[in-house]
């Protein structure tokens, strides 16, 4: 019988182990979702404001042999026992670390996580493993340093002088407000939606469960939104501030 053009591979700690699904699945499910924010402005209608993709997802089902057959892609000698091949994905997913998924003839050749491991006693045969894989695609973040020096100009004074303005604590939502509009009144910055969105989401998604799939997108006349303090020197909210302060981490580019 000939092989298939295509082999899959999973690997795990750079290749420290790895193995060939000895059975292709018919399909790979691959999801890439949008993060882009729809936003309805009086007198506009509905803009939308472009962010980046979310990360994709891999979906695939196939089973695991008991027994070496033509339909293999892998030589009899080569096919392991098929509680073995569970074990392994098991315990990569237990390690808490990415494993990679590779598609030899294709593109696709990504780091991810285990999302969803599903298997069972094989429906045709006994002694073989269905199984059902739902891989996701993991970023890999660094250390960076960041620097709150405040910097000055020859005179020795500050050469940025701080927004002394106040802050208010609280914000109570007016009718055709959202998210991204306070931020941009409050903050200067409307891309600083997102931290009102972490201060009040246990709120806004008691109010309305729509908030969980598409973050602070339904907010309502009357609700009293909590507004995180802003620092001086850094240009930095207090919540961003303290995150960096307590991971100190930035994303790299995909490769």
């Amino acid at each position: 019988m000939t092989k298939s053009v295509y082999e899959i591979w999973l690997s795990w700690q750079n290749g420290k182990e790895k193995f060939q699904l000895p059975i292709l699945p018919p399909t790979i499910e691959i999801n890439s979702p949008s993060k882009n924010e729809n936003i309805d402005l009086a007198d506009f209608g509905e803009i939308t404001i472009l962010q980046e993709p979310g990360a994709k997802t891999f979906k695939f089902s196939s089973f695991f042999p008991a027994k070496w057959s033509p339909l293999c892609e892998v030589r009899p000698t080569k096919l392991s026992m098929p509680w073995n091949y569970v074990k392994r994905l098991e315990a990569w997913r237990e390690s808490k670390l990415p494993i990679r998924l590779i598609v030899t003839g294709t593109p696709i050749n990504f780091a991810v996580s285990i999302d969803d491991f599903f298997y069972k006693e094989g429906d045709k045969d006994i002694g073989d493993i269905d199984y059902d894989l739902t891989l996701k695609e993991y970023i890999f973040v660094t250390s960076r340093k960041i620097d709150t020096k405040k910097k000055t100009n020859a005179n020795g004074g500050n050469k940025q002088r701080p927004d002394t303005k106040p802050v208010p604590k609280t914000y109570k939502v007016k009718k055709g407000d959202t998210l991204t509009g306070i931020a941009k009144t409050i903050y200067k910055n409307s891309a600083e939606w997102k931290i009102l969105w972490e201060a009040n989401k246990q709120m806004l998604i008691k109010r309305d469960k729509r908030n969980v799939k598409q973050p602070g997108r339904f907010i309502y006349p009357g609700q009293v939104l909590t507004i995180p303090q802003k620092t001086t020197g850094t240009g930095m909210t207090a919540v961003q501030l303290k995150k960096v302060q307590t991971s100190a981490v930035s994303v790299t580019p995909r490769k």
